[in-house]
């Protein structure tokens, strides 16, 4: 190896290591939302890290976002309505020698300003949040490396990337999260294979909504996926993911444990069917493991759940793009779940399998309800399309709605929403409408309106809204 790449390498290397000590130094002030701000982060992520991929290829380079969102929502719990303006500053650095090797780091300091006495973690109407690393990673592509030198792609080659980024597997109903992880990719020929071995950042949100465990997990994930590409219009794939809890409960808690062990056999495929602008995205799931029943110590159940993905987006070929889609969600449920299908406090009774599905991945089930998909079923109708095209100030202008249908799966059974605990399997539906506008190269915005009819499942009938706009302005 030519002395200039060793140093390079050294440089990365020592680079990396300054990047991840502070990350280990700093905690987490800013918190994923675990209601329907989930989706509009999820919507920030994927447009920030599409710019984090345009950034990979240009060498040294350094830029950022500052990003400012409006929300007010109705809480069901609380029974009243919130307020919230969110004001986020994101600075980040990209560096990359000839496509081979590549270090990312991005920093987030954030400012969140409640309207008096709703902010529903304290009483305090604001949250400063604290500079904190987002991203902090370091790849190195050996394929790149071959191709460089030899103008032919290998005939075995891999990737192997170091850091903390956003991590998935499969199509993301499994696992789905910011990580600090090692994951390395191989190919041969037609065949490719993924392994990632990963713990979650500090004070990640937990799937345990139990008052102890509620603001921080402390997990790992193992997990091993193969996928052939060799097929024109499909591209099926399987995986395996083992997850660990070492979540430490805060407060003296001596009734109660709380660690949740499960493991994910997943088999899906994803492609176009019938017509080219018909996609699909199929997914099933089985998920075996142990966890806690409530008010037990020392003594797991065991876990025997399932969930199902299937999707079919129409993207028509012509002027204003517009398209349709259809999604169909089901989680596994538990009858005997008290209050929650993801909490252990109200959640599976002693000498009995736990049968609800909880993971860690992300789907967009609606803004006003967001529910997990334990013990549920969801059906999701969406439309949209670009109806100002030929103007060019518009021209990237979309406007869209989704209608979503909810069911419990098991009648008796809980899901994650506890005031939807009655003796009923409709639980619900809700209408979405939303426009995303990228108004130029550096400025895009966003709005999102909701709205759940709750259904025989909910004692309270009343309807709750959420509304969200924002802007990113990139510099």
């Amino acid at each position: 190896m030519p002395d200039n790449t060793i140093r390079l390498v050294r440089c990365c290397v020592w680079l990396l290591v300054a990047s991840t000590v502070l990350v280990a130094a700093q905690a987490t002030s800013a918190q994923p939302a675990t209601d329907g701000r989930k989706v509009y982060d999820e919507q920030l992520r994927v447009k920030l890290d599409q710019q984090q991929a345009i950034a990979r290829h240009m060498g040294l380079d350094a830029g950022g976002w500052f990003s400012f969102a409006f929300f007010t929502y109705d809480d069901h719990i609380s029974e009243k309505a919130r307020t919230l303006r969110q004001y986020d500053l994101r600075a980040w650095a990209s560096y990359t020698h000839q496509g081979v090797h590549t270090l990312y780091v991005r920093g987030l300091v954030g400012y969140d300003d409640w309207n008096t006495h709703d902010n529903p973690s304290n009483d305090s109407c604001d949250d400063y949040r604290d500079a904190d690393v987002e991203r902090a990673w370091y790849q190195f592509d050996y394929n790149r490396l071959v191709r460089n030198r030899t103008g032919l792609d290998p005939a075995a080659g891999f990737i192997i990337k170091v850091g903390r980024d956003f991590y998935q597997i499969g199509s993301g109903l499994a696992l789905a999260l910011p990580l600090d992880a090692v994951q390395l990719t191989g190919s041969l020929g037609n065949f490719e294979a993924t392994g990632l071995a990963a713990m979650t950042v500090q004070d990640t949100p937990n799937i345990d909504a139990s008052a102890s465990v509620s603001d921080h997990m402390q997990r790992c994930f193992y997990g091993l996926e193969g996928r052939y590409t060799g097929f024109d219009h499909h591209e099926p794939y399987a995986y395996y993911l083992w997850q660990f809890d070492h979540t430490d409960e805060r407060g003296e808690i001596d009734d109660q444990e709380y660690n949740y062990d499960s493991r994910y056999l997943g088999l899906g495929s994803r492609g176009n069917v019938l017509l080219p602008e018909l996609h699909y995205r199929l997914e099933w799931i089985l998920e075996r493991g142990r966890g806690f029943a409530e008010g037990i110590t020392g003594h797991r159940e065991k876990v025997r759940a399932m969930a199902v993905d299937v999707a079919l987006d129409y993207i028509m070929d012509i002027p204003r793009h517009p398209m349709v889609s259809f999604e169909y969600l089901w989680g596994s449920g538990d009858p005997d779940r008290r209050l929650s299908s993801g909490a252990t406090d109200g959640g599976n009774q002693p000498g009995s399998d736990d049968e609800a599905f909880n993971a860690f991945g992300f789907r967009d089930t609606g803004l006003a309800f967001a529910p997990n998909i334990g013990n549920l079923h969801i059906w999701q109708l969406g439309a949209s399309c670009l109806p100002l095209e030929p103007i060019d100030l518009f021209r990237k202008m979309e406007v869209g709605t989704k209608v979503f249908f909810y069911a419990k799966d098991r009648k008796g059974g809980a899901i994650t929403d506890t005031a939807g605990t009655g003796q009923s399997t409709w639980v619900g539906w809700e209408w979405d409408a939303y426009l995303n506008w990228r108004v130029t190269s550096d400025v895009s915005w966003t709005v999102r309106y909701g709205v759940f009819q709750p259904g025989a499942a909910f004692d309270d009938k009343d309807c709750r809204h959420f509304l969200y706009t924002g802007m990113t302005y990139s510099f």
